[in-house]
């Protein structure tokens, strides 16, 4: 039995998670915002149908939105995390292997029956999804990733797909790879797209075509690889199981300007906080912290400061990163600077199943068991009340008063106190 490779993501992630929890905004138009209330990030059908665009500033579209009576929700990454979670466990039933690729979306191999036919399997899929879930899916298969992932173009852009497409089972595929631009290859950088199109190659059938030595000699393995991958041979590696990452950052953009040391540590401390619960939950030590803060890039004074300290063993510990960014806070603080953006960045991460002991320092090993243990009933309360529900002293502000979420939905999957009460005669 030959191998599928598919690829599954959410249709308008995040405006369909902000339907699901507030089924009014169904057949609506809807834009979700950035951090800080600053861009469209996402938008739905309806949205687009009205020709409202992504990446736009939300200040210069507010009037247009108004009148268009379109709704606007400030992005709630608790709700979209959780929802995400939520597919991925169903994919991993449904599918021999996944790969999530990015919060919506996942590839996933499977093997063909005897008729090759995988729509049944996708159609339960989707109403599997949709029944557990409340999303919509679109799946797109192929004999590849990139073939994958133009099946799912093709799907989301034909009105009789159902949300399915398989490239695969197709033995002239020209037809449909003259339809993809070059720029929706995925994998073509915008430099290689141009390169392309210089050359007067404007679609994905075109770049399979031409020649393979004329590819390599300008893009080597690389570009050779997405033309396989076009002509149906496998190239690019699965990964079931994803690669450690090597750094973290967790950094945010103020909803005002501050010029105070105590509100830039208090902004610090909680990404600090974050970042370390990050950290134990991938089973990682970091061994080098960097704090940074900047002023708005057009003033003119614009200001920009980090620092960095070398922990002195690697640690995934709570206060141990506080002390140190509370230190390194007091290093980049300038006065009378208006500060808009700051965060914490985690330098060489590794694994926590390697972890270097100090000899001799027995009251050394005894505070850190207590450490590990605070950690644990914080991380035990937060994880099932709420990440704030109980905190260190130096992040005192209130969660939302830094950044800006003045249209945020409610926490209805993630927080029992906002699931809805149902009153019965």
């Amino acid at each position: 039995m030959s191998r599928a490779i598919v690829q599954i993501d959410g249709n308008n992630f995040y405006a369909s998670c902000e339907q699901l929890i507030n089924p009014s905004l169904k057949r609506k138009g809807l834009v979700v915002l950035s951090n800080n209330d600053g861009c469209i990030i996402a938008r739905n059908s309806e949205a687009r149908k009205m020709g409202i665009a992504m990446g736009q500033p939300y200040f210069k579209l507010k009037e247009k939105l108004n009148k268009l009576n379109i709704n606007v929700k400030s992005s709630n990454y608790e709700l979209y995390g959780d929802i995400s979670n939520r597919l991925m466990l169903i994919l991993r039933q449904y599918c021999e292997e996944l790969e999530i690729y990015s919060i919506d979306e996942a590839f996933a191999t499977l093997k063909r029956p005897r008729n090759k036919q995988l729509s049944k399997w996708g159609k339960e899929l989707r109403s599997i999804v949709y029944q557990n879930i409340g999303i919509p899916i679109t799946i797109g298969i192929g004999d590849t990733k990139v073939q994958a992932k133009i099946a799912n173009h093709i799907a989301k852009e034909r009105g009789d797909s159902s949300g399915i497409f398989d490239i695969g089972i197709i033995e002239n595929k020209d037809d449909y790879l003259n339809r993809i631009r070059i720029d929706n290859v995925w994998g073509l950088g915008k430099k290689m797209s141009a390169w392309l199109k210089n050359k007067g190659i404007s679609n994905a059938r075109e770049f399979r075509d031409m020649s393979s030595k004329e590819v390599k000699n300008k893009y080597g393995i690389v570009g050779l690889r997405l033309q396989n991958e076009l002509k149906g041979k496998s190239c690019i590696n699965f990964k079931a199981k994803p690669s450690d990452r090597k750094e973290l950052c967790v950094s945010r953009s103020f909803a005002y300007p501050i010029d105070s040391l105590e509100e830039l540590q208090q902004a610090i401390s909680k990404y600090a906080i974050i970042a370390s619960n990050k950290l134990r939950q991938n089973n990682q030590f970091a061994s080098s912290i960097t704090v940074f803060t900047a002023t708005n890039r057009y003033s003119n004074d614009f200001f920009r400061s980090e620092a960095t300290a070398r922990l002195e063993i690697p640690n995934d510990n709570t206060s141990i990163m506080l002390k140190t960014s509370q230190e390194l806070s007091k290093r980049i603080y300038k006065p009378y600077r208006k500060l808009i953006k700051a965060g914490v960045i985690l330098h060489k991460l590794q694994s926590n199943k390697y972890e270097q002991k100090i000899l001799f320092k027995e009251e050394h090993m005894q505070k850190k068991s207590n450490l590990e243990n605070l950690n644990k009933v914080i991380d035990g309360i937060n994880n099932k009340h709420g990440r704030w529900t109980i905190s260190w002293g130096t992040s005192i502000l209130e969660n939302d008063s830094i950044t800006r979420r003045e249209k945020l939905s409610h926490l209805k999957t993630t927080k029992i106190e906002n699931i809805p009460t149902i009153l019965a005669n």
